[in-house]
């Protein structure tokens, strides 16, 4: 997509013109200025730009409370503050922009430079062709189609794979829903799993994905791959009354070690029943299943959970790895929630590592497990076999120097 349209929302005439200088010498686009915030809205409601530049402190209309405004008509367009204001204060502004509804936000710290400007407009390109193209290819999937995938078997585990963050060795894996749907091909939970969660068919769907998870470690460890696995479960899940019967039967059935099952509970919802959940996780745990709380720091999780919860293992969310090494509160976060962890005697997993530089930092600060799609990306049942064979028959110091 050719950007045709960009407003510069800025009260101070030396920035603007530098600005509107800089835009004019990369693109052909049409530009246009306003002085503040309701002058710039006043202009997007004349022509909808594919980019408007905005500055933060304006006199009458700020820049935090144009992109209210903004949000609250609706328009959907990319937003990019150029400000000199702290870094704590863009990046909250940033999120407040998001959490209203704009999807594609950005900054550019002044004193602005060229550069960053044109990689910003190329960004933005590719961004929003990507979008469109996504937008052509909408799936969308009905109920019914759901029902019948569950009769049929069509919902699988995929397997990304856990490593041991101080040598690279492959310790386990973390099995996540796909779909092979028949005319989509593989699809991933978010076309289907909210549907599928309304329609009260949660349950269901982690008694089918234990069931196979559970059964396919087994036969790893009958290959002689003494693995983890860990599985998905929701609060709700774990207020089931039979649910820790079910997690153990399955175990037994298939002779799979309970110390090498994980439970990964999702913060995404408050247990609507603590004494049942105590209940299941604590029967799990005597057992040797080990618990883990995911996603730790962004849903509804408290100290006090934490603590009062048989937990063995916490995950960092990817939110907090992903902006560790260009933000210092990220990277506080990390390191207090790993120094909580290690307090807690509980196992550390960072979830979402995209590079190696992340991959040594997390290890430096005592990470235990990582897992992203830089080590490995998730794979059928199948490919990872062929995953293990691979990594089992490297020598050691190749599997160490891939973290």
């Amino acid at each position: 997509m050719d950007i045709g349209n960009i407003l510069i929302i800025e009260d101070d005439a030396f920035q603007c013109k530098i600005l509107y200088s800089m835009l004019s010498s990369i693109t052909s686009a049409t530009i246009v200025t306003a002085n503040n915030g309701k002058q710039g809205f006043e202009a997007v409601e004349k022509q909808r730009p594919d980019v408007i530049f905005c500055d933060l402190y304006m006199p009458e209309m700020d820049g935090v409370e144009f992109v209210r405004v903004l949000a609250d008509s609706g328009i959907q367009t990319t937003v990019v503050f150029t400000s000199s204001a702290a870094s704590d204060v863009q990046a909250a502004v940033i999120e407040m922009s998001k959490s209203c509804g704009l999807k594609k936000v950005a900054n550019l710290i002044k004193p602005l430079k060229r550069e960053q400007v044109s990689e910003l407009l190329t960004w933005v390109q590719k961004d929003t062709s990507i979008a469109q193209s996504k937008q052509s290819q909408e799936i969308a999937v009905t109920e019914d189609e759901i029902r019948q995938a569950l009769r049929s078997d069509q919902f699988e585990p995929h397997y990304q794979a856990h490593f041991d963050a101080r040598n690279g060795t492959l310790i386990g894996a973390e099995a996540l829903i796909r779909w092979n749907h028949p005319k989509f091909g593989m699809l991933t939970p978010i076309h289907f799993l909210d549907k599928l969660i309304n329609m009260g068919l949660s349950y269901q769907m982690t008694c089918h994905m234990l069931r196979k998870s559970i059964e396919t470690a087994a036969s790893w460890h009958n290959k002689g791959w003494s693995l983890n696995i860990s599985v998905n479960v929701t609060p709700t899940d774990l207020v089931q009354p039979d649910f820790a019967n079910r997690v153990l039967q399955i175990a037994d059935e298939v002779r799979f070690p309970p110390h090498k099952l994980t439970i990964e509970v999702t913060e995404t919802e408050l247990a609507s029943d603590l004494a049942r959940t105590l209940e299941n996780t604590s029967r799990l745990r005597i057992r040797g299943v080990n618990i883990s709380i995911d996603d730790f720091g962004t849903g509804h999780s408290s100290l006090s959970q934490l603590i009062s919860s048989p937990f063995t293992e916490l995950k960092i969310d990817q939110l907090f790895v992903s902006k560790m090494l260009n933000n210092n509160k990220h990277l506080a976060a990390v390191q207090c929630v790993i120094a909580l962890s290690k307090s807690l005697d509980l196992r550390v997993v960072a979830e979402g590592v995209e590079s190696q530089v992340q991959a040594r930092r997390l290890a430096q600060l005592g990470c235990d497990v990582l897992q992203g799609y830089f080590l490995a990306k998730p794979k059928s049942s199948n490919d990872f076999v062929q995953f293990c064979f691979r990594h089992f028959n490297k020598p050691s110091q190749c599997k160490s120097a891939s973290i």
